[in-house]
């Protein structure tokens, strides 16, 4: 049980949501770009403050500055650390740092670690080290202490993940050979987001991936389709993937979501399932969040800058355009001004930049992708009167992230609302006016970067435009 104060989260945006009627799924009702902070609070005897969900009907209190908190009674993840959905009375609530549009399905989780490896990594067998999908129920993996136990059961799925409704929570994150330490993992390890990694931090414990993403050694993959399996022993243990140690899977209620179970339920996640298991059904204590992740991830990075990885400040309009119908537009820039030819008559008009995650490159908690650091917009169209849009105008909310009190950021892809374009005639002079530049990134020397030829079997990339 955690013994110092109970780690925090801020959410930038909270939603209300409905129940579609098929279980774990719900509709966003409305949003708003309200700041909360939440904090795990005592439910019971035996609550872990350090893990939100580790008990049945655990509860947070949510806080926005001015006004008293809220009780919330945990539901259950997008697969995401900071994105939580839970029980306000008799409303449905979703706290996130990410901007989703009214009518989005959400999908909800209720346990914070999958356990799904990416086909093609090899599980230490007592015969040596065997491709996951050409085990067979009975062989014997080696665990991390040496152990030899028997397969119990093998599952697999495919997953088209463009088509499913939040792809962040089942694109597969890539650990680099060496990312954790010598030979750890020995290739590149991919797994699901919430796949636990098991590390010796005077004793070891498990942290989801998601939680070690860095933007660096850590990455989640943007593919189209990707193949998950995994291993059940007799009891939750660690093997051996790739050299790396890392959990075997645990019964979660989510069975379905694999084909081998019989009866295969299409709308589960890799990580769904009741949140009936408390802290004591791990085999090593299990934390996503909290001084010990900010010690390893402070450990990773200094790890990544030896492998040749740099934190640079980037050039703030480098990569900056519009995609208006289908056609590239590129500004004109003057410091933190930039100017776009758009036609009044565009019908899908897209915002793009490169962007940056402050939890990569800052002590920041923040793991929302930001782009530009937006001031306001103005459109002319030399007829009409120039139309001034602050960053805080509502005509934003549903398309960047929330305002803050003198800016906003952009995400890295934008459709700009219509009704910005509404009255205007001929070709329109879009600019943006910028509050700051743009966060620093990391780059690395063209021998660090490994060019990776052959994926692995039920992983296909999305190819570039």
């Amino acid at each position: 049980m955690s013994s110092g104060p109970a780690p925090s989260f801020t959410t930038s945006r909270i939603y209300s949501l409905t129940a579609t009627g098929t279980p774990g799924q719900y509709t966003i009702a409305s949003a708003s770009s309200l700041t909360y902070v939440n904090q795990d609070i005592t439910t019971s005897a035996g609550d872990d403050l350090s893990i939100l969900g580790d008990i049945p009907n655990d509860t947070f209190t949510s806080t926005r500055s001015g006004t008293a908190p809220f009780q919330v009674t945990y539901v259950g993840r997008t697969g995401l650390a900071d994105e939580v959905i839970g029980k306000n009375g008799g409303t449905t609530v979703f706290l996130s740092n990410n901007v989703y549009t009214v009518g989005t399905t959400i999908s909800s989780t209720s346990d914070a670690y999958p356990v799904c490896f990416c086909s093609g990594t090899t599980i230490r067998t007592a015969l040596g080290d065997t491709i996951v999908e050409d085990l067979r129920v009975g062989d014997l993996a080696v665990t991390s202490s040496g152990e030899h136990r028997p397969v119990r059961w093998i599952g697999h799925r495919t997953i088209t993940c463009g088509r499913h409704p939040d792809p962040a929570n089942v694109l597969p994150v890539r650990i680099v050979a060496g990312a954790l330490g010598e030979n750890k993992p020995e290739r590149d390890l991919l797994v699901s987001p919430g796949h636990a990694i098991c590390l010796d931090i005077l004793g070891e414990v498990l942290i989801p991936a998601s939680a070690l993403i860095n933007g660096t050694t850590v990455t989640q993959e943007q593919v189209e389709e990707v193949t998950y399996w995994h291993v059940e022993l007799d009891s939750h243990d660690i093997l051996i993937a790739n050299g790396q140690p890392a959990e075997s899977y645990l019964d979660v209620g989510n069975r379905t979501f694999f084909t081998e179970s019989g009866v295969v339920n299409l709308s589960a996640l890799p990580n769904a399932g009741p949140a009936a298991r408390t802290h004591a059904d791990y085999c090593r204590p299990c934390h996503d969040v909290g001084p010990l992740v900010d010690a390893v991830r402070a450990q990773m990075r200094r790890r990544a800058e030896a492998l040749g990885w740099k934190l640079e400040q980037a050039a703030t309009w480098a990569g900056v355009h519009l995609a208006v119908d289908g056609q590239i537009i590129e500004p004109k820039v003057r410091g933190l001004s930039g100017c776009f030819e758009v036609p009044a008559d565009a019908q899908d008009v897209w915002l793009v930049s490169p962007t940056s995650v402050p939890r990569h490159v800052s002590d920041s908690s923040d793991r929302r992708a930001l782009g530009l650091c937006l001031k306001g917009l103005r459109l002319d169209d030399g007829l009409s009167d120039t139309k001034v849009v602050l960053h805080d105008n509502p005509l934003l909310d549903e398309v960047f992230h929330a305002a803050a009190s003198d800016h906003r950021w952009t995400p890295g892809r934008a459709r700009l609302p219509g009704a910005l374009f509404t009255g205007m005639e001929g070709t329109v002079l879009l600019r943006l006016d910028l509050n700051a530049p743009a966060l620093p990134r990391w780059t690395a020397a063209e021998a660090t970067v490994e060019t990776h030829k052959q994926q692995p079997e039920g992983l296909k990339l999305i190819k570039a435009a």
